[in-house]
């Protein structure tokens, strides 16, 4: 009896009666050719009907949130402006996984290449630019899997993946971060699983365009002639037409 009643009183406490997770927390961020992009998020959410839980938001810099799809019964309550999380009430009537589907803007994607200090070196073109991409779970509710996809405007490839945490286990099979493509975009999926609250991911990304600048071609003919030049006195000059033995 005084077992059931300590059991009882430890389910009344907050946050040891949650029995939400986040199945998936998948997010694809389409950027234009001008740097904006638009995002939409994809979450499988499981637990008990009617419980109501917090979930952190897949970027930090958005604007114009919009819901699109929700299973019948699931309540959102819209962010403010600038908010780093939503509130979501499951389904009252079932304790099957609901779905919810959003979409966001994001107004500035890239950071461009700082300048070095004065007389030293760039360690990168000036034409890169930088994406650079953090989630933290800062909620109690688990997130299994969580994916973050961001696909480049046409014209732009990645030149290096700079960084890309949490490092890659033993355990897993693939990189934290995988470059791919699709309909002639370059993109790169971040991946990481089973986000407990206060777990962390990232990745640091150099962005180029995707043709050469004309000025690795007028520095690639100024290095032939001049090889030509130095070189010139090591081929043998001819003495005249060879005479027959």
């Amino acid at each position: 009896m005084r077992k059931t009643l300590a059991l009882a009183l430890l389910a009344s406490l907050p946050g040891l009666a949650s029995a939400a997770e986040i199945r998936e927390y998948a997010t694809r961020l389409d950027v234009d050719t001008g740097g904006a992009g638009r995002a939409t998020s994809t979450l499988v959410i499981a637990g008990d009907p009617s419980e109501t839980l917090v979930v952190p938001l897949a970027h930090g810099a958005w604007t114009n949130f919009r819901p699109s799809e929700a299973t019948d019964g699931l309540r959102l309550e819209p962010p403010k402006e600038k908010a780093t999380t939503i509130r979501v009430a499951l389904p009252p009537t079932t304790s099957l996984a609901s779905r919810l589907v959003f979409t966001f803007d994001v107004p500035q994607v890239f950071a461009t290449a700082q300048d070095p200090a004065a007389g030293a070196k760039l360690t990168m073109p000036r034409e890169s630019r930088i994406l650079r991409y953090a989630f933290v779970n800062s909620q109690e509710t688990p997130i299994k899997d969580f994916r973050m996809l961001v696909a480049l405007p046409e014209g732009t490839r990645f030149q290096a993946i700079r960084e890309q945490l949490p490092k890659q286990t033993k355990s897993e099979a693939e990189p934290r971060v995988r470059l791919g493509g699709e309909a002639g975009r370059q993109n790169a999926l971040l991946r990481l699983a089973n986000l407990g609250q206060g777990d962390d991911t990232s990745m640091q990304l150099e962005v180029v365009p995707n043709h050469r600048s004309p000025l690795w071609l007028v520095a690639g003919l100024i290095l032939s002639v001049l090889y030509l030049i130095k070189f010139r006195d090591l081929v043998p000059a001819s003495d005249g037409p060879a005479q027959p033995r």
